[in-house]
Formats: structure tokens, C-alpha cells, sequence
């Protein structure tokens, strides 16, 4: 402002010395900025007049405000002249060029230079403070707050800068809704907070440990994740909450259901993420013509739902109403080993032959250190008993020659198209097989028709070192399968 008068003065003038005393390095920023302002000063004459009246009155606050409110809207109408002078007033800032303020100014807080009313300052201030070492106590006394809003304040400008502070005096911290005694929980936001460029004494401070903790658990979860910083403890309470069990389940899919498959399967998949299998069984599952495999579509689903990697494996056995390829599967959330597909039409017993053919789709996984064989099958239909006896005599056979009898847990699982006191469930007990759902119920049960359930012809058997912890009927609405679901926690 002081050398308006100066540089406006026509050029002859100009050689003259000047009115007004000032170092050489003023000088030339004055000049330097006049140039980028003066080719405005012929477009805009409002311009021109506001400097011509603060050249005449260079400390008068009207015409100082006059030029700063024209100046301001040429700069706001030209981002390349407001970017050409940012970039000088950084330059000549950096150089010490510029206002000077007296003694007394300087060595005051910039909080009490500053709106001391404002709420973002404060919280600012509230930051600066802490993290430049001085007691919480002190900072929440002097700035009439308690140190609990301090920390919060602290964490949410951390993590999300001046925007986290600027939502009203209600600072929202993730940890609300949750339990901020967790020490999991705790350990995460002291990682947070580090991360976030917050010092690792003021986390210290907040957190009551030390500052070698808190990089402790920083590598610990650099190289292990959330795993890494977990205790012993921690461990215990997992496995209060989660116990050793294997949640199984059975469900005839009823083929295809046209457009309204995909809100069906949706719904399925909602349904049985709700009980967190490990292993699903499947039957009348489609997978040709047109149509993705079904099973495959509702482990995609659960995975999303869950978190947890769904795998499938698909045994194709007939065409569904002589069109869509059909078959049976299995699925689970722990990598298969030796997926096979069983023939259950060749070699039977008497030689029998079933009405359609029929396959069993087998896979082995490893759970809690042991080894899990389990089969998804889909029995004939045929009116002679002996042919879905014969199928499981050959399907048990097959299993003992594929895995070997040496599995802890063996599950065979899906629509066995006969009634409990049948040739075929009465085989399966007799070898050792249990019936997860009439070991924990005396009498219910029927899974066919889901419209009117009038009989039982699904089940989930079970042999192994397991007992049947919970079993229970699932997917009971008759828009989703013409068959009721089966649930069984093996413990």
C-alpha cells in the first residue's frame, strides 16, 4: 500500500526518488506485483479508480477497503493472476518481506490474535498443544474442557484433518458405538493414531503406556495384521464366543425358478449366511443353459455377506424338465481337497439301475487340525427302496477307497427321496451314522413339501468322534425350494 502513489506516477516522474523511504527489496516485490496487477487496471475502471483513491489516501480504511474488495474480484475472475501472485507472496514471505508486527503482537498466542470464540481455533489450539508436549490437564484447564473431549478432539483431526474437527462441538470418534474398553479396539486407534502422523509420546500419554508400545504394535500389525496384536487372552475370549463346531446344511435348490432366481437366491444366501456354515450340501442345482451354476451364485453371495471364501465344487447328474443340466454340490468356506464325483448308476447291488442318473459330489477339508470327508447326494426317485440302498452302499464304498477310513468327521447330507424308517437310513445307522436332526428332536422334522411339509425325506448324517450339539429346520418359505433346508452344529 505505501508505494501505490509511487508506482502510479507517470514514467518521467517515476526516475525521481522516491516519495516514500523503503529497503530495495520492498521495493521490487512492489514493482513486481504492480506489473501483474496494472494490464487490469484498463479493463476493469473500478479498479483503476479504488487504486487512484488509495494512492491519494494510502492509510484511509475506506479507500484500503474500496481497492481490497476490487482487487479481490479480479483475482477471484483470473486463477492465473492468483496463482501468479500466491506463488510471489510465498517468495517474498520466505524472505522476510512483509508486514512487520510490533513486539507485543509477535509474542502472543495466535489463539488470542485470533477469534478466541471460535470453535475450530480452539480445537486447533487443543491439537497444538498436546502435541507439543504439554500436559493434557493443563490444556483442558486453560481451554475450560475436560481431557476425555481433548483426546477426542485429537483423533478425529488425526484421522481426517481440519475437516474431522469442523461438525459442531460434538466431535464423533468410530469408537462411540462400540466399546472403548476393548483392547483390541484401543490397540487399533493407538496404530491409527500413529499412522495418522499423530507423535507416539502424545498416544502414549492418552493410552497411559509408553511410547515403545505403541511402535511395538505398530510392527506387530505390519507384519501380522490384526492377528499380530492379539493376546493370549484375546484368544480365550474368541474361542468362548466361537467354539470348536461345524455348522452343516442341506438344501434342495428345486432347479431353476426363471427371473426370480435372483432375488431367490439372494434371499437363500441371506438366510443361511445368517447360521455361518462351513460346509453346504446341495442338490437340483443348475448349471448350463444359459444359467451361471447355482450353487456357485449363492457362495458368490455369501462371501460378500460373510467375508468368508466360499468354494464350490458341481457334480452335473441329469437334464432338469429336459433342459437344464442338473446336478449336486457342495460348498465350503475352507479349501476343498480332492473334490471327486461319485458314480452312484454302475455296479450296484443286484444290479439295480436307478430311474435317472445320479452322482455324488465329495470333497475333504481340514477343520480345527482334522480332516472332514462330507458328500452332497441326491438319491433316485425310483418306487424299489433297494436302489437308494444300493447307491449308499456304493457311495460309502467309494468314499473308504478315495479318503480312506481315517477321517475324523464323515458327513453324507442331501435329498435321500425316502422316509426315515427306510432301507436305506437304517443301512447308515448301522454303519455309524447318526441323524443330526433326530439326535437333538424326538419327533418333527418333515422337509417335503415346504407348502405342507407332510413328510421327511432330507437329512444330514453324521459318523465321527462329533456329537450333534443343534439341529434344526431352515429356508422354510415355499418361494425359495419345494424342499425345507437342514441345519446341524456338530460339535
Amino acid at each position: 500500500m505505501p508505494f501505490i502513489p509511487n508506482l502510479l506516477q507517470p514514467q518521467a516522474e517515476k526516475d525521481a526518488p522516491a516519495a516514500i523511504s523503503a529497503d530495495e527489496q520492498a521495493l521490487m516485490w512492489a514493482k513486481a506485483i504492480m506489473d501483474k496487477i496494472k494490464p487490469k487496471l484498463k479493463q476493469r475502471q473500478s479498479l483503476k479508480e479504488a487504486m487512484q483513491d488509495a494512492a491519494d489516501l494510502p492509510f484511509d480504511p475506506d479507500a484500503q477497503a474500496s481497492f481490497r474488495l476490487q482487487l479481490r474480484k479480479v483475482i477471484e475472475g483470473d486463477d492465473v493472476l492468483a496463482n501468479e501472485l500466491s506463488d510471489m507472496w510465498i517468495a517474498m514471505s520466505a524472505q522476510g518481506v512483509g508486514v512487520e508486527l510490533d513486539k507485543e503482537l509477535a509474542g502472543a498466542k495466535w489463539i488470542d490474535i485470533l477469534s478466541s470464540n471460535d470453535d475450530v481455533l480452539r480445537r486447533l489450539e487443543m491439537v497444538r498443544l498436546l502435541r507439543t508436549g504439554v500436559p493434557p490437564e493443563k490444556i483442558a484447564a486453560d481451554l475450560h474442557t475436560d481431557v476425555q473431549y481433548l483426546y477426542r478432539v485429537h483423533s478425529a483431526f488425526s484421522h481426517n484433518g481440519v475437516y474431522g474437527i469442523l461438525s459442531g462441538s460434538n466431535i464423533r470418534h468410530w469408537l462411540d458405538n462400540m466399546n472403548m474398553e476393548d483392547p483390541v479396539l484401543r490397540r487399533l486407534e493407538m496404530i491409527g493414531l500413529l499412522r495418522a502422523g499423530a507423535p507416539a509420546e502424545t498416544i502414549a500419554k492418552e493410552y497411559n503406556c509408553i511410547k515403545e508400545y505403541v511402535y511395538r504394535i505398530n510392527d506387530r500389525f505390519t507384519k501380522n495384521a490384526t492377528t499380530g496384536i492379539l493376546t493370549e487372552e484375546d484368544f480365550q475370549k474368541y474361542r468362548a464366543l466361537n467354539p470348536t463346531v461345524v455348522r452343516v446344511c442341506s438344501f434342495n435348490l428345486h432347479g431353476t425358478h426363471g427371473t426370480n432366481d435372483a432375488q431367490r437366491f439372494r434371499q437363500i444366501a441371506g438366510e443361511l449366511s445368517a447360521n455361518d456354515p462351513e460346509i453346504c450340501c446341495y442338490q437340483e442345482v443348475i448349471n448350463g443353459a444359459g444359467i451361471e451354476e447355482t450353487s456357485a451364485q449363492i457362495a458368490v453371495l455369501m462371501t460378500k455377506t460373510t467375508g468368508y471364501y466360499y468354494r464350490t465344487h458341481y457334480s452335473y447328474c441329469h437334464l432338469f424338465m429336459d433342459k437344464y443340466p442338473e446336478g449336486v454340490a457342495v460348498s465350503s468356506r475352507y479349501a476343498m481337497k480332492n473334490p471327486q464325483t461319485i458314480d452312484l448308476n454302475k455296479g450296484l447291488t443286484e444290479g439295480l439301475c436307478p430311474l435317472m442318473e445320479r452322482f455324488a459330489a465329495a470333497a475333504e477339508v481340514e477343520i480345527y487340525g482334522r480332516r472332514f470327508v462330507f458328500a452332497s447326494l441326491h438319491l433316485d426317485h425310483s418306487e424299489n427302496p433297494k436302489v437308494r440302498l444300493a447307491q449308499a452302499e456304493k457311495l460309502l464304498k467309494s468314499l473308504d477307497a478315495i479318503y480312506g477310513n481315517g477321517a475324523y468327521c464323515t458327513i453324507i447330507a442331501g435329498d435321500f427321496n425316502d422316509v426315515e424308517d427306510s432301507l436305506v437310513i437304517s443301512y447308515l445307522k448301522e454303519q455309524g451314522y447318526m441323524d443330526a436332526y433326530r439326535s437333538c428332536h424326538k419327533t418333527g422334522g418333515n422337509s417335503f413339501s415346504s407348502a405342507n411339509p407332510f413328510t421327511r425325506i432330507d437329512y444330514i448324517m453324521v459318523r465321527g468322534g462329533v456329537r450333534i450339539h443343534r439341529a434344526e429346520l431352515i429356508l422354510k418359505a415355499p418361494s425359495l425350494s419345494d424342499h425345507i433346508g437342514v441345519y446341524a452344529v456338530i460339535e
